[in-house]
């Protein structure tokens, strides 16, 4: 999904007898919990398991042939595109999603950003502007952020490594989500998801806690418009993601902060990328968490 400038963008600037609160966002990519990932807890980077990258070609030096003698089935890379529609931002000072059943509450978080009809962005290293805070967040340690998105996401991406005779193999997404097969030229084609389930056969609303591969910690919840837990995958609207903030350091607000940055990091960990066990062959394509990272100034 990118390699990015970003910059900052205020939303709003802080005056200190106002209550208003300046919201940075900037968005190098993000990508969630569709497709590839589904019941997966754990993954690999790719930049980890598929050898180092030319630096020309791009290419990461394991062959097919090599990716299916070490066992790799699946890794996390960089998506083309993500685009995703966003309903709210907030930050908690604890879990908003606990208990069994589990349910989301806002009873200990604060709203950074909200709207009803939602902000749709390609965030494939763009910036966005989202709605400023109606009013600035209380003065406290922030260990968790919770986002609200749609549960259909679009997306586009591929995949290069050594053909085993000093040339390139590429693989691009199809638009449903499966790849071309080795090429040595493609340009990859958008794609939809749309998720409904966490679980394979059985319907299954709750991902996590788990551990990121970039770093954190993420927890999701499949639920209704009125961001109640679904109970079928035919009612499924929103998709809850709850992040330790800051891979487990937390945000402090207090009276020297004017602002709020977020960042929503995927480079290197966005796309899910599957290969075949008995070839090493790229066959399908899908989305990964992302992670946010906030910055106080």
């Amino acid at each position: 999904m990118f390699v990015s400038t970003n910059s900052s963008l205020d939303l709003k600037k802080f005056i200190k007898t106002s209550k208003n609160f300046s919201i940075g966002l900037t968005i190098s990519i993000s990508s969630l919990f569709t497709g590839s990932l589904k019941g997966e807890e754990t993954f690999d980077l790719c930049k980890d398991v598929l050898g180092t990258p030319d630096s020309s070609t791009g290419a990461y030096s394991k062959s097919a042939a090599q990716i299916a003698s070490q066992g790799t089935i699946f890794c996390a890379g960089t998506p083309d595109r993500f685009e995703l529609s966003i309903y709210e931002m907030g930050l908690c000072t604890s879990n908003p999603i606990s208990g069994s059943p589990k349910t989301f509450s806002k009873t200990n978080c604060v709203e950074s950003m909200a709207k009803t009809g939602g902000v749709t962005a390609d965030l494939a290293g763009t910036t966005v502007d989202l709605p400023s805070a109606d009013s600035r967040p209380e003065n406290n340690t922030y260990t968790y952020a919770y986002i609200i998105i749609k549960n259909t996401f679009g997306l586009k991406g591929s995949i290069k490594i050594s053909d085993g005779s000093g040339g390139v193999h590429k693989y691009c997404s199809t638009s449903d989500g499966l790849s071309t097969g080795a090429t040595t030229s493609c340009t990859p084609v958008n794609h939809t998801e749309t998720l409904s389930s966490f679980g394979g056969e059985i319907f299954s609303p709750d991902f996590g806690p788990a551990e990121m591969a970039t770093g954190g910690e993420v927890s999701a919840l499949l639920a209704d418009s009125s961001l109640v837990r679904a109970s079928t995958e035919a009612g499924v609207e929103r998709l809850i993601a709850v992040f330790a903030t800051n891979a487990g350091s937390p945000v402090v607000i207090n009276d020297s902060v004017s602002g709020l940055e977020v960042e929503l990091q995927v480079t290197d960990g966005g796309y899910g990328i599957q290969f075949d066990s008995n070839t090493g062959e790229v066959y399908d394509f899908g989305s990964m968490p992302f992670k946010p990272v906030f910055t106080t100034y």
